[in-house]
């Protein structure tokens, strides 16, 4: 079952995400570049909103009761969870950061010195229903531009999770993701980090 391929995204988010994974086809930084490369600015990851789609028939019937009553109510819920408890702009900034330094870039923490900067786009959702159950629909994008010029040295995307089961990431049913807090929590850090992994895999 390939557990990511959510095609039926909000509008708004596959807009975003097709600019951003469209624009260019993905790249490594090369050789040369990288080694006349001074300091490297990891900037702030960018998340965007939650966004929780409407239960079919039959999710609503089993979750009578045991979830939010509308789909602002959920994508809130699912918001204020991610915000307090995921901690993903730091994790996935950790990740980066730890990957850049294992591969040889220098790091600085003031823009105005960096001869480069690591932009991170993450979009996130609960996605449409697949089968009986629900998972994390989430595109990690990373771009790393010339501080001087703003020209682009590399573009990377991620948003499906090769051999997902096998490395964890789960289906859940509907009201699971709006009662069971540590799962959603887990799954999320879960599939933030092996996206992340992926989409850095060109630095």
């Amino acid at each position: 079952m390939k557990i990511l391929e959510f095609p039926l995204l909000r509008r708004s988010l596959i807009a975003l995400v097709a600019v951003a994974l469209t624009a260019c086809v993905a790249s490594s930084i090369d050789p040369q570049s990288k080694a006349s490369m001074g300091f490297v600015y990891v900037e702030p990851v960018q998340l965007s909103k939650a966004t929780v789609f409407a239960p079919n028939s039959s999710e609503a019937n089993a979750s009578s009761g045991n979830v939010p009553a509308t789909v602002s109510e959920a994508s809130s819920r699912l918001q204020q969870v991610v915000d307090t408890r995921t901690n993903l702009r730091e994790l996935i900034e950790s990740q980066a950061k730890e990957d850049l330094i294992s591969k040889g870039y220098r790091l600085t923490d003031a823009a105005s010195t960096a001869s480069a900067r690591l932009k991170i786009n993450v979009y996130h959702a609960l996605s449409v229903p697949v089968g009986d159950g629900r998972g994390i629909a989430m595109t990690v994008s990373a771009e790393m531009v010339r501080s001087s010029d703003g020209k682009r040295l590399m573009f990377a995307g991620a948003s499906q999770i090769k051999d997902a089961e096998a490395k964890g990431v789960r289906m859940a049913p509907y009201a699971e993701w709006f009662t069971n807090d540590d799962f959603l929590v887990e799954q999320y850090r879960l599939v933030a980090r092996l996206l992340a992994a992926q989409a850095l895999a060109g630095l």
